[in-house]
């Protein structure tokens, strides 16, 4: 009868610690909620730190629309131009905003989309005609470029005297101060300098190359979806429009 009376009330305790025992454990395993799903939907891209750029700026708006395609969301990682692509070849990165591949190592772990971007095209860009026509040819020139842009190398003359910036801006001042004879950058970055500059000629350009943008090979899954989006939106004019509103709604630094 004692035993009887002692077990009824020793049974609560039991089934209370026994409560606290599973709380516990339940409370120390990873916990997969909203946050660690949302994590698992976010992607860190390198991109140039130049953000004065033209082109960097539109091209995060493109990249930021393919990841929002396909339910993914992105944090840009800015860093120098040259370093960015070095941190995205070392996997600092789940990829890089947009380089043509000459300018990405062959053995990096970086998967370009299906399709690119668009053409890019590196132009040389003069104070004026005059200056144009005087200074046709890079070799024995003065001769300015963005530093970091490992495409720029290709079409150096080796007797030019090499000037680096960080933007097309500073390029603008240095040709209106005659520190250098020629500008080299990309198109799109010439288009909206002259807009600013009439009288600056764009030459003809020394380098085309489709520019990709890059995925690390950890997140190869993903870029069917980024693809078949770029692809849409290539198509629809997207592309083209942001572009375009890029180069129109840019102003000098």
């Amino acid at each position: 009868m004692i035993l009887k009376e002692l077990n009824s009330q020793f049974r609560p305790v039991v089934l209370a610690f026994a409560a606290i025992v599973v709380l516990f454990t339940l409370g120390g395993l990873p916990r997969q909620g909203a946050a660690d799903q949302s994590d698992t939907r976010t992607r860190v891209i390198t991109t140039p730190s130049t953000t004065s750029e033209v082109s960097v700026v539109f091209g995060k708006n493109i990249v930021r629309q393919l990841y929002n395609g396909c339910g993914l969301t992105i944090r840009y990682l800015d860093a120098p131009a040259a370093r960015a692509v070095m941190m995205a070849e070392k996997s600092q990165s789940d990829g890089e905003l947009a380089r043509i591949p000459m300018a990405v190592k062959e053995n990096a772990p970086l998967i370009p989309l299906h399709i690119p971007i668009e053409v890019a095209r590196l132009v040389p860009l003069f104070l004026d005609r005059e200056s144009a026509s005087a200074h046709s040819g890079l070799t024995g020139k003065r001769i300015g470029f963005l530093n970091g842009y490992r495409m720029i190398a290709a079409v150096l003359p080796e007797d030019a005297t090499q000037v680096a910036t960080t933007d097309t801006f500073q390029l603008v001042s240095l040709l209106k101060r005659e520190r250098i004879d020629v500008a080299l950058t990309l198109e799109w970055d010439a288009l909206a300098a002259s807009r600013h500059n009439p009288d600056m000629v764009i030459g003809e350009p020394l380098l085309e190359s489709p520019i990709y943008h890059w995925v690390h090979e950890s997140r190869e899954k993903d870029i069917p979806c980024l693809s078949e989006t770029l692809d849409d939106m290539k198509t629809d004019g997207e592309v083209h429009r942001l572009i375009r509103e890029g180069i129109e709604s840019s102003s000098p630094k």
